[in-house]
């Protein structure tokens, strides 16, 4: 673990206003004495006794509003030491308390989410999840609210959704969607982003009648690939990428794509334990009980491109749920002839091949597609892409499955 120092300031105990040092690093919080130490060992104690773990299930962080100016916090956490729960509150400057608070968003455990925000609309009410818009108390923003009921035999599944979205917070990247921050009420996990105006992918082809501009595509294909890149790189895989769990922060502007929805997202190395996807954007070693790796998201990244390129499903000829499924685990797809340039059509099959051949993020990055202009077509070509698209219907673009 990382021990340097992010931030430091002194803050006083609510309870005998005693002056305190908070120190803040990586994945701890330590409250210490400021009173004069005589030597190192004595210091090395103090913040012994008064560590607290900022990655434990069982730390949440409450904050004290004054005017909509955060002033304390309350924190609750484990004590190895007396080997119980404890609960302290400290005040502190409200400058102060604000700069420690923008360093914690997102990396450690909110609680009392009832006195921070309002709701504004509801978008989504599943059984176990609830997406809404809530208004932010403090800062009058609109934010994204996603609500997740905690379950008895889940809890290890949404320990390791949070560690992931912890991870993803302190390695950002400007193509996934950043959790700012993360609540953890008696019976669910809350997470809280930025509000995307801009809609999902699949409503932007939508909108645009399935026809997009292949500079777009490129730019669209390039900050993707670059998203998974760099989620592969922390050891972290998506299993989920599809037209629906890909938005747009800001209205027509495609360069602020984000990819979202960390739900499946796993752990190199404990993926197989359980099988997940959205049928159609499914590598087939998945639905065919098969060991599989992060090369499953590229699979799931060649079927957006082939959308993108062609204004078609990578699986058309599919007759129910059932049968998509079926074509899928064959991985029978059928390539659009539309897509005939040979650049464009080379780096498809390369992503939605066999997972021994299919190329590593860093590789399609690298690929002449993205190095050459291949706008220049051959006349046919040219006409092929005046032609009406059919409409991209999509029956399963909101149901994702556990094989």
């Amino acid at each position: 673990m990382n021990q340097d120092l992010i931030y430091t300031c002194e803050i006083s105990n609510a309870k005998n206003n005693s002056s305190r040092l908070l120190c803040l690093y990586n994945e701890k919080l330590i409250i210490g004495s400021t009173k004069l130490i005589q030597n190192k060992n004595d210091l090395a104690q103090e913040q012994r006794d008064r560590s607290i773990d900022l990655t434990s299930f069982s730390t949440t962080i409450s904050w004290i509003f004054k005017e909509k100016m955060v002033t304390g916090f309350k924190v609750s956490y484990y004590c190895c030491v007396s080997n119980a729960l404890k609960s302290l509150t400290y005040l502190g400057e409200a400058q102060k308390m604000k700069q420690f608070k923008k360093l914690l968003d997102g990396k450690a455990l909110y609680t009392e989410f009832d006195k921070d925000y309002l709701l504004s609309s509801s978008l989504v009410q599943k059984e176990d999840v609830e997406i809404s818009k809530y208004l932010q108390i403090e800062t009058g923003e609109l934010k994204l609210v996603k609500k997740l009921k905690i379950k008895i035999n889940q809890q290890s599944k949404l320990q390791e959704e949070i560690n992931i979205v912890l991870a993803l917070n302190h390695q950002k990247h400007k193509s996934l969607l950043q959790v700012d921050e993360i609540y953890k009420e008696q019976n669910e996990i809350i997470f809280i982003m930025k509000y995307c105006q801009g809609g999902t992918l699949y409503n932007y082809l939508l909108k645009r009648n399935y026809q997009l501009d292949l500079d777009e595509i490129k730019l669209i294909m390039k900050k993707l690939l670059k998203g998974v890149e760099h989620m592969h790189k922390l050891g972290i895989i998506h299993r989920d990428l599809k037209l629906d769990n890909i938005l747009f922060e800001n209205e027509n502007d495609i360069k602020s794509i984000k990819i979202i929805d960390f739900g499946f997202a796993v752990e190199l190395g404990y993926q197989n334990q359980i099988r997940c996807g959205t049928p159609g954007y499914m590598a087939p070693e998945i639905l065919n009980q098969e060991d599989y790796d992060e090369l499953i998201d590229i699979y799931s990244l060649g079927s957006i491109f082939h959308s993108l390129l062609s204004g078609q499903k990578l699986y058309p000829e599919y007759q129910d749920k059932d049968h998509l499924i079926f074509l899928n685990k064959l991985n029978r797809y059928k390539v659009s002839p539309k897509i005939m340039n040979i650049e464009q059509r080379q780096l498809l099959l390369l992503m939605i091949g066999h997972k021994k051949h299919r190329p590593s993020a860093s590789f399609c990055l690298n690929h002449s597609f993205f190095k050459k202009n291949n706008e220049i077509f051959h006349p046919i070509e040219n006409q092929v892409r005046q032609l009406s698209f059919p409409t991209l219907k999509n029956p399963f673009r909101k149901q994702s499955i556990k094989c």
